[in-house]
């Protein structure tokens, strides 16, 4: 397996501060379906496995088109790009989020936040997985981040590994969120947006220093002549 396959955990960590702001009022805005903690814990995993549901998916899609890349012979320059893209998230923070679907993909996704409105109040167990399901497919530039992330992993199931990480990095605060603002203080919320840097940098480092080809075992091994990634597939 892919050594940076782990890394997706940092940076869901690192960008979960940012989830608290474009996912936690999604979350708080979904009704638990009792009063007590056990049917509040219920829902949140529900609504989060249906979000790391998502995640898995655009990782198979992400790993289909690495494994394409890697086939030319590009999934080196797709490692240094994935970490180049990280990079420029630490730089020019808000960078990712100024991109936003225009023409048919905005029409999509005014359908797709009409179907999570229309969905949150719904406590149903499948109406929470669905919630979850929508929410995330929102545009996110986090995601966008982690999926670029994923084509560098080079196979389907391991794109799908660095999603699902990622995701899992991601539920400290939005569970604790949804639980108990008490779990999830603001010194704590702090603490993580300093680090998120840091901690972003370092895992856009090692996608880069993977794609450098240095021979260096696990860390940067040499790539594959293309022929032999070629038959791979046979």
């Amino acid at each position: 397996m892919n050594p940076l396959v782990g890394t997706a955990l940092l940076l869901g960590l690192a960008g979960s501060a940012h989830c608290v702001g474009m996912c936690g009022p999604i979350a708080l805005a979904v009704p638990s379906p009792g009063n007590g903690w056990r049917a509040r814990l219920a829902s949140t995993l529900l609504l989060n496995a249906g979000r790391l549901a998502t995640y898995a998916l655009i990782g198979v899609a992400a790993g289909a088109f690495g494994h394409g890349l890697r086939l030319a012979g590009l999934q080196q320059a797709a490692s240094i790009a994935a970490g180049g893209v990280l990079l420029l998230s630490v730089a020019l923070p808000g960078a990712l989020e100024r991109w936003y679907p225009t023409g048919r993909a905005t029409l999509a996704v005014g359908r797709l936040k009409s179907a999570l409105a229309r969905n949150l109040r719904r406590t149903a167990p499948e109406a929470l997985l669905i919630t979850g399901l929508l929410n995330g497919l929102l545009p996110c530039g986090l995601v966008y981040a982690a999926a670029i992330g994923a084509t560098a992993m080079g196979s389907w199931w391991e794109a799908a590994a660095y999603m699902l990480l990622f995701g899992l990095g991601t539920w400290p605060l939005l569970v604790g969120l949804r639980m108990g603002s008490g779990l999830v203080g603001p010194g704590f919320r702090l603490g993580l947006r300093r680090a998120a840097p840091v901690l972003v940098g370092a895992v856009a480092l090692l996608l880069v220093l993977r794609g450098l080809d240095l021979g260096i075992p696990y860390l940067s091994p040499a790539a594959p002549p293309v022929g032999a990634a070629a038959a791979e597939c046979h």
